[in-house]
Formats: structure tokens, C-alpha cells, sequence
């Protein structure tokens, strides 16, 4: 793993010199905030970082517009780093730290994130997830070398990334079925030791819904931990199978489409956290759904799946970037009976494992209420036609295999969206 120090705990703010210099030596930093986080914890760490004898210049975005990853932002920081031989500190949480962390990898530097809320499992991954011509990908860079995280700061926190945050952790419980779905196909394979360093945690995070709702620390601290668990983990993959499933394909959808809310972008946790309830009644929905009648079901041709890949992206370069993607999983004839008579085969078995990896959707529900998460696409300014089409957008970004391919091989698609 690249990430070589985590330190969690009550106080670390006034340890972040002291580490820095455990980690780079007296190498100069480059501390890169926005207005919001320089006030959460911008004094301390820098006089931390000055009283290690680390020399620290500052760069900080504004706290509006809220700063966004894109190629033009990237390039900034790149800028700035490349100006010095410095080490950038980003203070902040994840779109700052995806600027950051692609920056730092085309210079070929490690860096160091000074967490300031518990809102996204991004810090500890390879890859950041960075719009490139209105586009959502998730580029190739190393993951920090250094995370620490003070968990007063991170109680202290806007409830709103508190509870973006436990919506991309409950989105582990939904990614983790999609999962099962890929093993029991086939199509890949469940490393149980990663599974456990994912599952075993947000276990944990679930149980402590109350605390984490009231913002204890000690709670909010077991929430960071367990998002980072699930960076390490994508770490240990170089792959973001163990976090991320057809809720994530969701949310990139509406990120792809700039959706916002009082003019502001909706948090990528809250677009999570409504694609994870979808998903989970689609897949509730398989254990009293009669699916037999799909076979010799009609599927649309390739031509007629490229002429609606082409009608929903308007941007041709993104249709054209996604026609190679959907034409890679696109099954016809023989291969695609052949699909459906395997996901008819395990069902029962299928069924089985949906009740042993998912809560039961109102329980979920009324666990994401509690603690401030949307339930409702309206909540993210959204109407249940805009979730029907980020569902089926969903099912056509990406090569992972998740609930949506099974419904759309099935010739069930259709019935998917009637059952959001």
C-alpha cells in the first residue's frame, strides 16, 4: 500500500509537523485548503507544520464556488507544486484531495491529507474521481502517503459531510452485493480478505447509527475509519470493486450532469446514499420477482443499444467513450441465453445472499434518516424521473458487472425502473 502512516485520534491536528517530518523529512510543504477548511484547521496546522521547522507556503481556494475536480483545477495545483520541490499538505476532504492527489502523481511526489470531515472514502484510494471534458473518470494516482484525521475536527464537522460520509459508507453494504453477484457469476472473483477489511467495518459504522447521528467523537472517528478501511482495500485491489457498485455509477451520472442543489453541487455521499436505497429495493426486489418469463425474452440490437447511448449522451465524445464500454459487456445470442440461464440457475442462491448482506430496506432507510442522509431524490433536488434516468445511465459507464446488467440482461430493465 502506499499509504505508509494513518493516525486517527482526539489532538491530531497539533501532531501534523511532527509526522510530516516522519515521513518527508524537513522538506518544504505546500498547504492547499479552501476558505472552509483553512477556518476548520488551517491555524494549527500550520503552526504545527512551523513548529517541526517545516517551512510552509499556503494556497487556498475559495469556500464559494466550492472548489471542483476537474483538468483545470488539477492543472493549478499542478502548477504551483511544480514551481518548488515541495510536498503538498491538502487540508480538506474529497474534491480537494482528488486535485491533489492526481497533481502529486504527475510529478511523481508522495503527499500528505490533513482530513477534515468523515465525508467520503476517498482519501486512502488510488485513483480520484475527476470530471475531464464533462466527463467522469477515475484517474490513475497514488494514494497519500500520510493520512491523519483529528476526530474533534472531524464531530466538528457540517452534519451535512458527517452524513455524506455514512452514505458512501452504507454504500459498501449494496457494492458489496454486486460483488457477490460478479463471484457468483463468474465474472470476478471475491477476495475474501479484502471483502472483510470492507464489510467488517461498516458493520460497525451501522450498529453505531445513533452516535454517529449525535456526533460523538468516538463514533464519528469509527466512521472515518471505516471509510479509510475501504481506500485501503482499493489499495490492496488497485481496483474500486470493494467500495463501489451500481449506487457509485449513480451518483456519476448526476456528477457528470452537474447536479446541484440551492446552487450548490449535491455532495458526492448524498448522491450515493439515494442510488444505495435504489439499488437496495432492486435487489429485495429479485427475492419475490418471477424472472422466468425472460428467456427468449427480445433484447434490443447493438444498433438500437448504440442509438440510445448516443440519444442520452448529448456530448459526443462522452457517447463515444461509453460506446466502447457498453459494446465490451454487450451480450447477444447465444452468450447472452447462455447469461441468463446462469443468473436464472442462481437465483435461489442469490436470493439467500441479498438477505444475508442487505438490512432490510426500512431499516437502512430509517438509519440514513436519522443520521441527516437524503432517502428521497427530491432531498437531492432531483425528481424520480431524473433517478430513472441516472439508473439507466448507470447501466452504461462502466464495466462492472451490478444488479443493473442482470436486470437489462433479463429484458428487465424496464421493470427495474418501475420498481425505483
Amino acid at each position: 500500500m502506499d499509504t505508509k502512516i494513518s493516525l486517527v485520534e482526539r489532538g491530531a491536528l497539533q501532531k501534523v509537523g511532527s509526522v510530516f517530518v516522519e515521513a518527508f523529512g524537513h522538506t518544504p510543504a505546500l498547504l492547499i485548503a479552501d476558505g472552509n477548511t483553512l477556518r476548520a484547521g488551517g491555524f494549527e496546522t500550520v503552526r504545527s507544520l512551523e513548529m517541526a521547522n517545516v517551512e510552509v507556503q499556503q494556497y487556498c481556494f475559495p469556500a464559494l464556488p466550492q472548489p471542483y475536480a476537474d483538468e483545470h483545477s488539477i492543472a493549478l495545483v499542478h502548477q504551483l507544486l511544480q514551481q518548488e520541490n515541495r510536498i503538498a499538505v491538502v487540508l480538506g476532504s474529497g474534491t480537494l484531495n482528488d486535485m491533489v492527489k492526481r497533481a502529486s502523481y504527475e510529478l511523481d511526489r508522495p503527499y500528505m491529507v490533513v482530513a477534515t470531515a468523515p465525508s467520503v472514502d476517498g482519501y486512502t484510494s488510488y485513483g480520484a474521481a475527476v470530471s475531464v471534458g464533462g466527463f467522469k473518470q477515475t484517474l490513475p494516482c497514488s494514494a497519500p502517503l500520510v493520512v491523519l484525521a483529528d476526530t474533534d475536527v472531524l464531530s466538528d464537522a457540517p452534519p451535512a459531510m458527517i452524513a455524506s460520509g455514512f452514505g458512501d459508507c452504507m454504500a459498501k453494504y449494496t457494492a458489496g452485493m454486486d460483488w457477490i453477484l460478479a463471484d457468483l457469476l463468474g465474472v470476478q472473483p471475491i477476495r475474501t480478505d479484502v471483502w472483510d477489511m470492507v464489510q467488517i467495518p461498516l458493520r460497525k459504522v451501522y450498529a453505531q447509527h445513533q452516535r454517529i447521528a449525535h456526533r460523538e467523537s468516538q463514533a464519528v472517528g469509527l466512521l472515518f475509519d471505516a471509510l479509510s478501511a475501504s481506500g485501503f482495500a482499493m489499495q490492496v485491489m488497485h481496483d474500486s470493486r470493494p467500495a463501489s457498485g451500481a449506487e457509485h455509477l449513480i451518483s456519476h451520472i448526476w456528477e457528470m450532469e452537474h447536479l446541484e442543489k440551492d446552487g450548490v453541487p449535491v455532495s458526492h455521499g448524498f448522491k450515493v446514499a439515494v442510488g444505495t436505497l435504489a439499488v437496495t429495493r432492486l435487489y429485495h426486489a429479485l427475492c419475490s420477482l418471477d424472472v422466468s418469463a425472460c428467456v427468449g425474452r427480445p433484447m434490443e440490437s447493438w444498433e438500437e443499444r448504440e442509438a440510445s447511448i448516443r440519444a442520452f449522451f448529448a456530448d459526443p465524445l462522452v457517447a463515444e467513450q461509453t460506446l466502447v464500454i457498453a459494446k465490451s459487456k454487450f451480450l447477444e445470442g447465444k452468450a447472452l441465453e447462455d447469461r441468463r440461464r446462469a443468473l436464472l440457475a442462481l437465483l435461489p442462491e442469490l436470493q439467500d445472499r441479498i438477505a444475508a448482506q442487505l438490512p432490510a430496506y426500512h431499516q437502512l432507510e430509517e438509519a440514513m434518516q436519522l443520521v441527516h442522509c437524503p432517502i428521497r431524490p427530491q432531498e437531492v433536488n432531483a425528481t424520480m424521473e431524473d433517478l430513472k434516468r441516472a439508473v439507466t445511465g448507470a447501466q452504461m459507464i462502466r464495466n462492472r458487472y451490478t444488479v443493473l446488467d442482470l436486470y437489462y440482461e433479463l429484458g428487465l430493465f424496464d421493470l427495474a425502473l418501475q420498481l425505483l
